[in-house]
């Protein structure tokens, strides 16, 4: 039963160059199903799904897009690697239609691997438009291999792909067809295949004929896990010189042109261009956006507006959510825990340590999902791409080029992608100051404490203070990250090379799409690492057990040590101390700290019964108010409401208590320190894992300290000298 069973499990690695929308179609096949990780020993992001179809379960591996198997780049060696020693069941090769000459390299190099491939021609659509006609079947004639018209931003075709994956497993048929190059060299290489079989034969047992020849002579052999013998090497070694003889160069150069010469023989049978009068859309859109005077203020205009839409769309779903878990779902569960005889020391621990510490990171779901849909927008559409070259003139400046801007985006959500981001960095220094500043941008769990500070201390100027942290974030890691190049770095500027994709109208679906996995690892976080957290530090406040007050507890006196610190910027209690104690394991865990910490000492309110029908029909309704007041913003944010600020009715507690704890200029200076300060354990880990350096690590961590300590203490005396 096991053997049957596990023949239906169907293995297909998916191939291809850069922005041919390889993400995009895997997204549209894997749906939900699919798992982001890590290749095993690098820090290169895995991407795999499992699901079902038509009575297999495929088990789809997503590899690093690449634009040859040449073994030259971290990515391409994952890439050959997994090809030739996990043999993968199926190859999936994603071209993109509207440049298939320079996308068929890759495929011919997969036809050496000798490999079972089916040819998904993406962006279908927008070959058809620009008037590129690819006569598909006859290149399956032509390559011997299925080939599937797609269009995975309208998920067109996802189906016949998948079909076509089944029919060649089904088949067991490797491509029948072998690329010839030019006779005397075809014949050179049967001669090599012969050679290798008296000297060496078992690299033909575990290697594919045509590409291991070709990949010794290339000199690509890393993949190849059995010392190469002197004979072998000598005779390769020959080739090379004979080769250079009698074409006049050198043999690595004469196999890309022989490969080139099949690609643009095929491609000349298969593709006809039409004439289309058309706008080059692409061409307009650049002349403004990389414009060298206006291209980075409208990159600022861009970022103020990402957030500004952010919060405000968000707040109306932040307050339901919050109503929701505070009036609802807590007292609920503590009223049934009530009924079943439970403790008071038991019934504190879930509302408070579970839920309280969750629930208070929770409420902030709405603000990062709107923040990771316009990010997902401007991802989809091209133009962040573009923003990494507007910075490469700036960059420069620091030693680095434009591409170490790209992991310095990505830092704005998450610090941990941005930091194995530098994978791409191939100058040693230049990862290495890449990775000192990322932890200087503000992240998304950070702007949850932003937003839950500024509702309280800064109603009329939300947008203006978060931009704010924003920029302090990244002239501060510009600031250091100039000393350093000038100090110990001295790195030469490299030019900076990336492909531009074209300007593209994101679909609904790959946005939500987008924005959905990311926000769902946030609450995977929220659910595991954050609870865990959230446990650990109530019972750090309620130990010794039996303790009355919470600075008399573990957290308490802790707190309390490192308190005086935190004096000269302003914000010397013992509570704001611990929160931020508690945010070097995850920033979002601050406000669940500041939530056990406070409400904690409020005297309870005797508790009311709690109608569930009634409740939900009230959650209902909220969510429906929430919704036009959503709508009410947006018209808000372009002048065309004039709505009042009201009075935040949420966390009345903790608000509270917070207001009094904090005043306006001490709330700002606690978010200063909170914006540089060491990051959390997770980015921690990955600067040990990138740079492979305790040192390292450590001086990253010396630098957030030190820079957010003297930064905050200049911000404080300044505002008490202005205010």
């Amino acid at each position: 039963m096991k053997s049957v069973m596990e023949s239906k499990v169907i293995k297909v690695a998916v191939a291809g160059n850069p922005n041919t929308g390889k993400t995009t179609l895997i997204n549209a096949i894997a749906g939900t199903n699919l798992h982001v990780g890590n290749w095993p020993g690098v820090t290169i992001e895995k991407k795999e799904a499992r699901f079902k179809y038509r009575g297999y379960e495929i088990h789809l591996v997503d590899l690093p897009g690449t634009y040859s198997l040449s073994n030259d780049t971290a990515e391409e060696k994952i890439a050959v690697d997994f090809l030739i020693k996990e043999k993968p069941d199926v190859v999936i090769d994603v071209v993109d239609s509207t440049n298939l000459e320079r996308n068929l390299y890759l495929t011919v190099q997969l036809l050496e691997l000798e490999l079972p491939l089916v040819v998904a021609l993406n962006m279908w659509d927008e070959a058809k438009a620009k008037g590129i006609e690819i006569d598909y079947q006859k290149l399956e004639r032509l390559l011997c291999v299925k080939a599937v018209p797609t269009s995975a931003v309208k998920n067109e075709g996802v189906k016949e792909l998948l079909d076509a994956v089944i029919e060649t497993y089904e088949k067991k048929e490797k491509p029948v067809c072998v690329l010839h190059f030019e006779d005397q060299l075809e014949e050179e290489i049967r001669q090599i295949i012969k050679k290798i079989e008296e000297i060496q034969p078992v690299l033909l047992d575990l290697y594919p004929k045509r590409y291991l020849v070709l990949s010794l002579i290339e000199g690509n052999t890393s993949f190849i896990d059995i010392p190469i013998t002197e004979e072998l090497n000598r005779i390769i070694q020959q080739f090379r010189e004979n080769m250079q003889k009698l074409y006049h160069k050198d043999a690595v150069t004469l196999i890309v042109e022989e490969r080139y010469s099949i690609i643009i023989s095929i491609y000349e049978q298969v593709v006809k261009k039409h004439p289309v009068k058309t706008v080059d859309i692409t061409f307009l859109l650049d002349k403004i956006f990389l414009h060298k005077v206006f291209g980075l203020p409208i990159f600022f205009v861009l970022m103020w507006l990402l957030f500004e839409f952010t919060f405000e769309l968000s707040s109306p779903y932040v307050d339901w959510l919050d109503e929701t878990l505070s009036n609802f779902v807590a007292p609920l569960i503590s009223q049934w825990l009530s009924s079943v005889g439970a403790s008071d020391w038991f019934r504190s621990f879930v509302s408070e340590g579970v839920i309280g510490g969750v629930g208070f990171v929770l409420v902030f779901v709405p603000v990062l999902f709107f923040l990771y849909i316009f990010m997902a927008f401007l991802e989809g559409s091209g133009y962040m791409a573009r923003a990494a070259f507007l910075m490469d003139r700036f960059m420069s400046v620091l030693g680095l080029s434009g591409k170490s801007f790209i992991p310095m985006i990505i830092g704005f959500g998450c610090n941990v992608p941005a930091v194995y981001a530098t994978r791409t960095l191939e100058n040693p220094k230049e990862k290495i100051l890449t990775v000192l500043m990322i932890p200087f941008m503000s992240c998304g769990a950070r702007l949850t404490v932003y937003a839950f500070f500024v509702t309280i201390f800064f109603t009329q100027h939300k947008t203006a203070v978060i931009m704010f942290l924003y920029l302090l974030g990244v002239t501060v890691a510009v600031i250091i990250a100039f000393i350093l190049q000038k100090l110990f770095f001295k790195t030469e500027s490299y030019p900076f090379i990336l492909e531009l994709p074209p300007y593209r109208l994101p679909t609904f679906r790959f946005v939500m799409k987008n924005a959905w996995i990311k926000t769902r690892a946030f609450l995977y976080e929220a659910g595991t690492f954050i609870l865990a957290t959230s446990i650990v530090i109530w019972f750090l406040l309620h130990f010794p057990i039996g303790v009355k007050k919470t600075e008399d507890s573990v957290f308490g006196h802790i707190s309390k040590f490192i308190a005086p610190v935190f004096e000269p910027l302003g914000f010397g209690n013992w509570q704001a101390a611990g929160a931020l104690m508690s945010g070097f394991v995850a920033k979002e865990v601050v406000i669940s700290t500041m939530g056990n910490i406070y409400v904690g000492e409020v005297i309870e309110e005797e508790e009311e019964k709690i109608d569930i029908k009634e409740g939900i029909i009230e959650i209902g309704k909220g969510f429906l108010n929430a919704n036009i007041e959503a709508g009410k913003k947006v018209l808000d944010i372009f002048g065309l409401a004039n709505q009042q600020e009201e009075e935040e009715e949420t966390d009345k507690s903790l608000i509270e208590a917070v207001r009094n704890a904090f005043t306006p200029l001490t709330a700002f200076s606690f978010l200063v320190f909170l914006l540089l300060y060491t990051p959390c354990m997770a980015t921690v880990f990955a600067i040990r894992q990138e740079l492979n350096s305790w040192k390292w690590t450590g001086i990253s961590i010396g630098l957030n300290l030190t820079s957010a300590w003297i930064v905050t203490f200049i911000v404080y005396n300044i505002g008490k000298m202005l205010f």
